[in-house]
């Protein structure tokens, strides 16, 4: 895995941490007295896990290589992936309430983030990749 496609893979998920500040919006469903549809709480609820995780993750992709490893961050990267793609969802069957946010700026950040998740999915996907994790298992110095 080159240098670039390391900082890549880092960057894509990198800008997904700011779905950890979902945890804000949280008190803002109608179930706790908010604005914002009852369909917002299970979004926003694992954006806040998720969220939370992309420093965990971000360090166990510099710092570990096994196939458990990649494993757990295709993983992760599919799970964000379609959870943002239930966002998506969730805006088209409960839309926010134009006071929180338009509807264009609603589609326009989940998408741009979901994308952000399969591209990095799509990088964990490519055989160096691949191989980088799976060379540690094997012992081999180099797989082509």
């Amino acid at each position: 895995m080159t240098p670039t496609i390391k900082w890549a893979i880092t960057l894509l998920m990198g800008a997904t941490i700011f779905r950890a500040q979902t945890i804000l919006f949280l008190p803002q469903v109608q179930m706790f007295g908010g604005i914002a549809p009852d369909g917002w709480f299970g979004p926003w609820l694992s954006d806040t896990i998720i969220g939370f995780a992309v420093p965990v993750m971000l360090y166990v992709f510099w710092t570990r290589r096994s196939v458990a490893v990649w494993g757990a961050l295709v993983a992760y990267n599919a799970v964000g992936a379609f959870d943002y793609s239930q966002g998506l969802i969730t805006q088209v069957i409960s839309p926010m309430p134009v006071e929180m946010a338009s509807a264009a700026t609603v589609y326009l950040g989940i998408g741009l983030f979901m994308l952000a998740q399969i591209g990095a999915l799509g990088l964990l996907l490519r055989r160096d990749v691949i191989a980088e994790f799976s060379r540690a298992e094997t012992g081999s110095a180099a797989v082509t």
